[in-house]
């Protein structure tokens, strides 16, 4: 009636819509109820279909991915990959991530179908890539589905644990979409990866906590249901107790009795694990009656290899011998019947996984093409490798000669700075003495020749033209005065000469113009002035040179006039300093 009732409304609207916006509405319409109810969304999108040659391009796409969808969801078998082929090449660049990782999970599902599992799981690698978790609109829903299948398909390779990773994801994007059903039957499902991995303490668990939550959310029969994963193992351990509980919640809540407590066709195997619960409670005439149960109405290879093993345990302890030997000999038989029948299903279910002719061809066209791919790329790698070793010899002699100039260049910069602080030593000894003023000026010569010869360096080197401050920031010598004056640390001499050093590569102007400036200023004066350029603050410098901050800021005050033969504030000073560069 419900569904009748969509389908009404769908034909009513159609009916008297004449633009596209009304066509949009139905689709959306369509996909709310795709998750929940995909019967009735597919009424609705089939409704739709009759105006199919009024839609563009773009809105026909959409149509038939969500279409293909609905069917999908409706279990149908695809018998082909062609359509959802056609789909996913389209929204392989069109479309939202939504759309696009729809597309490629309906690809994967039609490879899945026709027996090509490796197809299946590069589509359903690349719909999850195509997702956009970050998205408000991501549909956690369909993607939680992507790794479900996924789960499945490593399942079925007897991959558990790339099983349970890819069960694990489902669950959390479950939740991330309020799809508390996906998230639970994605719960049972590791349930059984976990038991192949022989962790039944880990699967008694889950298998407990899923139970709880189907029931919590109203799913009373899968609530039950997913108990008999884990009786067997529980009569194993010998907790019989737990094990009646979930025996007696199966039997009355799954669905599978009738009003005799006889279970639907198909599912005899419960009579074997309620016989052997009976068999380690010590009843047992209860679990021959069981037993006997199985071999009636259990007529499958495994039921009668079951059986028959169950019976010749009990009889084994009733100690009657010849009745154990006549069911062990019927085991022995059946057993036999279960290898070769389990050998049939595996190969069935290998050819479930694989098309094996289908994968061959492509296998022999994949190898003709990998085999002229290959044939180029030996040729590129050639070309390649002889122009990388030409490359490598002449960036090693480019290299070594950078290296020896920069060597030269370093050392330059060092022997600058070395005397500079020479002369500010010299002129601190004796600045009237003839003789010193004579080695001061010869200082001063062999100081310009280095000055020009850096240049000359620099320009030989290519140094990137940056401004001051930017060079300054990326100095570690500079960083690390900064520590220092964060510490209120005076420098050192060692610290002095870092300072000249970076300032006549750095500061190259500045430093020309101050050290012009020598003969009027002292070494505090000089130093305060090389620290006020580098943006240090009078009370940092004050610090640095050992001095008070109330001898810095009377130092400022007085330099303007032997700086730039003027009066001025210490502001002022400040601007005209950091002019230079």
């Amino acid at each position: 009636m419900k569904k009748l009732l969509y389908l009404i409304i769908g034909v009513v609207l159609l009916m008297a819509c004449s633009e596209r916006q009304e066509y949009v509405g139905m689709l959306e319409q369509a996909k709310t109820l795709m998750h929940d109810e995909p019967d009735s969304a597919l009424m609705i999108i089939d409704s739709l279909g009759q105006h199919e040659a009024e839609f563009g391009k773009s809105f026909r796409m959409r149509y038939r991915l969500h279409r293909l969808n609905a069917l999908n969801k409706v279990d149908t078998l695809f018998r082909s990959t062609d359509e959802a082929k056609e789909l996913a090449e389209y929204f392989d660049d069109h479309g939202t991530p939504n759309e696009q990782m729809l597309a490629y999970y309906l690809l994967g599902r039609a490879y899945y179908d026709i027996h090509e599992a490796p197809m299946a799981l590069s589509c359903f690698q690349t719909a999850t890539e195509r997702a956009d978790t970050t998205a408000t609109d991501c549909d956690y829903r369909q993607l939680c589905r992507v790794y479900g299948q996924m789960a499945k398909i490593f399942y079925h390779q007897n991959l558990m644990s790339q099983s349970l990773k890819c069960d694990s994801t489902s669950i959390i994007l479950a939740l991330q979409g309020c799809d508390t059903l996906s998230a639970m039957l994605s719960m049972a499902d590791q349930i059984l990866s976990y038991q192949r991995l022989g962790k039944n303490d880990i699967a008694l668990q889950l298998c407990e906590k899923t139970s709880r939550l189907f029931k919590k959310y109203g799913y009373i029969s899968k609530s039950a249901i997913v108990l008999i994963s884990s009786i067997r193992y529980l009569i194993e351990s010998g907790d019989l107790i737990k094990a009646k509980e979930f025996l007696s919640r199966y039997e009355s809540e799954s669905g599978f009795f009738n009003s005799y407590l006889e279970i639907e066709t198909g599912r005899e195997i419960y009579y074997n694990i309620k016989g052997h619960y009976y068999l380690s409670s010590g009843l047992l005439d209860s679990a021959e009656y069981f037993f006997r149960k199985e071999l009636q109405q259990g007529k499958d290879y495994n039921n009668q290899n079951a059986g028959s093993k169950g019976l010749a345990l009990l009889f084994q302890k009733k100690h009657m011998p010849d009745s154990a030997a006549k069911y062990a000999l019927y085991s022995y038989d059946m057993n036999d019947s279960v290898y070769a029948q389990m050998a049939t299903k595996e190969v069935e279910k290998t050819r479930a996984l694989y098309d094996y002719s289908r994968n061959q061809q492509l296998a022999h066209e994949a190898e003709e093409m990998a085999e002229r791919e290959q044939r180029i790329v030996w040729i590129v790698l050639s070309i390649l490798i002889i122009m990388l070793l030409a490359a490598v010899i002449i960036a090693r002699e480019v290299y070594k000669r950078r290296q020896e100039m920069r060597q030269a260049y370093s050392k330059k910069v060092s022997d600058l700075a070395k005397a500079q602080s020479d002369i500010a030593k010299l002129r601190s000894l004796a600045e009237d003495a003839e003789e010193l003023k004579s080695l001061i000026s010869e200082k001063e010569a062999e100081m310009q020749q280095m000055a020009d010869d850096i240049e000359s360096f620099k320009e030989r080197l290519g140094s990137q033209k940056k401004s001051a401050e930017s060079l300054l920031e990326e100095s570690d010598v500079y960083h690390d005065l900064q520590k220092k004056a964060g510490k209120a640390m005076e420098l050192n001499n060692d610290d002095w000469h870092q300072v000249n050093m970076m300032a006549i590569e750095v500061l190259p102007n500045f430093y020309k113009f101050i050290s012009s400036k020598k003969l009027e200023l002292n070494d505090k004066e000089f130093k305060t002035c090389m620290l006020i350029r580098m943006h240090f603050a009078p009370k940092d410098i004050a610090n640095m040179l050992g001095v008070s901050q109330a001898y810095i800021t009377k130092m400022r005050n007085n330099m303007m006039p032997k700086l730039f033969g003027m009066e001025g504030s210490s502001k002022e000073l400040d601007e005209k300093l950091m002019q230079f560069t």
